[in-house]
């Protein structure tokens, strides 16, 4: 868990020195005053350390959730939920958790 604008940041790096063409695609998104939740899309090739797995140069893509808290002119809280059983499958490694019916 990071915390902060510089945990924020440093997440960031991170993603982009392990990925390629990063993109993130907002699919939906609601808003109150201040308040915005949104479902998004990630994806990129994986070209550095991701997981703690070398690059592969495969493509991988992910979905995930945010929610924004703000003061009028910024963002004072953020929460991002992704699928991480989703990308370690896509990278060859295990997964997390396991779901039986």
């Amino acid at each position: 868990m990071r915390t902060g604008p510089e945990g924020f940041i440093d997440y960031m790096r991170s993603i982009h020195a392990a990925l390629a063409n990063y993109r993130c695609v907002i699919d939906d998104l609601i808003e109150t005053d201040n308040r915005a939740a949104a479902r998004m899309r990630f994806r990129g090739t994986h070209r550095g350390p991701f997981f703690g797995t070398p690059p592969t140069g495969n493509d991988i893509e992910w979905i995930g959730a945010a929610f924004f808290t703000t003061d009028g002119c910024q963002i004072t809280d953020i929460w991002v939920l992704g699928d991480v059983d989703a990308v370690k499958q896509q990278l060859g490694v295990g997964t997390t958790s396991t779901f039986a019916p």
